[in-house]
């Protein structure tokens, strides 16, 4: 056994991230009773980097964090904290999904150490891990669940720009600050979409510019009975109500052994860009939107008071050219995973990393990463698992593959056989 010089132990498995994926693994591995460790805030990026009073795109059914074999639901939460709940009919507030994590945190993850991990290296066949109180140990498997927090993508012709004039939609908790103001708003997302709305009802004037000529906004969900042949055609799922996306719930790990274009084909292409079904009636005819239209080139210039401001240039397929001059630039441009950003992991151990096309990890069927004891979990697994991978749903298929590969690995080092359906099924209670 590898002797960590602190604590004298070798620890099996430890776990950077407290969101829905990371809280969820350690849950699954603390009733299968593999020692483990895990660090982070609980749901911190959902409570600093998404806008106050935004609604989850997400059903209530399709947004459970996974204990294991004791449930611990949103609805549970939503019936014991007397908070307005329905599979589908009603539209979950971003404050009591944080608040649900957190209380599947105190439920299931008490171990959860709220600390950041600073650096992590290779150490013969073990990962060191160092935190920021100084304290150093030895891991023999590290798993990667902090989210797409640090892959927010602005443009390359915006980011020679100060921060006073750009920003991404992940930097705003509240739009305050644009009160009065012109901004422009880049894409046509849920994120994008959400704080056009949100700068538009706070007396903000946002112009929305998107690529496409078509912004997509989700139904309200039908509330009685659909019928039988609907229903065939259209089988509900987490993802939606198509058999794409049934298909996609129900058999990620089909997906990840098709051939890598295929699957960066079907992830790019199903459940694009699209707003939530709360945005209905709130952007067509309220804020003007350029359909068509993409960026060419953004520069500081004064305004007529003598302002910072900034000049946007702008293009269409049809030759056209216009200029808009605004405040601010909120991109609204989504997540690209950028393994380089994982400024913690040491430079060797990230150039590692065998890579697909445009930057995602390949990932083995347990999440391991090509360096041996590395895993990855959450939005940046969703070009070996497919779309399901990019939404709190996914989190407990990802715990059930982690935890099945490390309760083996650790039954095999103590030299045991695999555990038996009687021994895996003794489970850990949560706390009350």
């Amino acid at each position: 056994m590898i002797v960590n010089r602190n604590t004298g132990s070798f620890l099996h498995a430890a776990i950077i991230g407290a969101g829905p994926y990371g809280l969820s693994l350690a849950a699954h591995l603390r009733e299968a009773g593999v020692p483990h460790r895990i660090f982070g805030r609980p749901m911190h990026s959902w409570a600093t980097q998404m806008p106050v009073g935004m609604k989850l795109k997400s059903d209530g059914f399709a947004s459970n964090l996974s204990a294991g074999s004791v449930p611990f639901t949103l609805e549970d939460f939503a019936r014991l904290t007397g908070r307005p709940y329905h599979a589908t009919a009603v539209p979950i507030a971003l404050e009591d999904f944080i608040a649900y994590g957190q209380e599947f945190a105190h439920r299931f993850v008490p171990e959860l150490e709220e600390v950041d991990v600073t650096h992590i290296e290779s150490e013969g066949k073990a990962f060191r891990l160092t935190l920021e109180t100084g304290e150093s140990f030895l891991a023999r498997h590290v798993i990667l669940a902090t989210g797409v927090s640090l892959f927010s993508w602005i443009p390359p012709m915006l980011r020679h720009l100060p921060a006073s004039l750009v920003s991404h939609t992940a930097d705003h908790r509240t739009f305050e600050q644009f009160r009065g103001r012109e901004v422009l708003v880049l894409g046509r997302g849920a994120s994008s979409l959400n704080a056009a709305v949100i700068l538009n009802e706070i007396g903000s004037h946002p112009t929305v510019v998107t690529r496409s000529q078509k912004i997509h906004i989700h139904r309200p969900a039908f509330e009685g009975k659909t019928p039988l042949w609907y229903r065939l055609r259209h089988p509900s799922s987490p993802l939606g109500e198509s058999l794409r996306s049934w298909l996609s719930s129900n058999f990620p790990g089909v997906f990840q052994a098709l051939p890598a274009p295929l699957r960066r084909a079907l992830v790019y292409k199903h459940l694009g860009p699209a707003g939530g079904s709360t945005l209905q009636g709130r952007i067509e005819g309220r804020m003007p939107i350029l359909r068509g239209w993409s960026v060419l080139k953004a520069e500081a210039v004064a305004g007529p008071s003598g302002e910072e401001m900034v000049r946007v240039k702008l293009a269409n397929e049809a030759g056209e050219r216009r200029e808009i001059t605004t405040s601010h630039i909120i991109s609204g441009t989504g997540y690209r995973t950028d393994l380089d950003r994982y400024r913690f992991l040491a430079a060797n151990l990230r150039a590692s990393i065998h890579r697909q096309k445009y930057g995602a990890p390949v990932l083995s069927r347990s999440f391991e990463t090509s360096v041996p004891g590395l895993y990855l979990v959450g939005p940046a697994a969703a070009a070996s698992f497919g779309p399901l991978l990019r939404f709190a749903a996914g989190a407990g298929y990802a715990a059930t593959q982690v935890t099945n590969h490390l309760a083996a690995d650790f039954a095999r080092i103590r030299g045991l056989a695999r555990p038996s359906m009687a021994v895996q099924a003794q489970r850990v209670r949560p706390v009350k």
